[in-house]
């Protein structure tokens, strides 16, 4: 199952500089990276089986882009949010993996694929 979410999320070094500079301001990001997040999922059903892979492809315009300084979390919490899984622990998450693509447009997909046990 995959998700798009068109919107640039923000990535560490800006949002460590939003949180030094002004806390509510990079709460406030956060709220708001979260909510897009969550509004995203709600056009998909529920997750039933566990454990799960989230496999986030970045689409990028900068060749130059920090590829380490993307962030899931805000993504995550908008999945936990969207009531698709109970929490974002191991128990439901075990893997997570980045591709990175150059794009015209900053987006990302998330797939979610169920881990079939040993």
């Amino acid at each position: 199952m995959k998700v798009t979410i068109n919107y640039k999320f923000d990535n560490v070094n800006n949002y460590v500089n939003k949180c030094r500079t002004n806390y509510f301001y990079a709460n406030k990001t956060k709220q708001k990276e979260t909510e897009l997040s969550r509004l995203a999922f709600t056009r998909i059903p529920k997750i039933e089986k566990y454990p799960i892979e989230l496999v986030f492809t970045w689409y990028i315009k900068s060749k130059t882009a920090d590829l380490d300084g993307k962030l899931p979390k805000n993504i995550i919490d908008g999945l936990v949010r969207a009531k698709k899984i109970p929490d974002d622990n191991v128990k439901y998450i075990q893997k997570i993996t980045h591709i990175y693509k150059e794009s015209k447009d900053d987006y990302v997909d998330v797939e979610i694929k169920y881990i079939k046990g040993d």
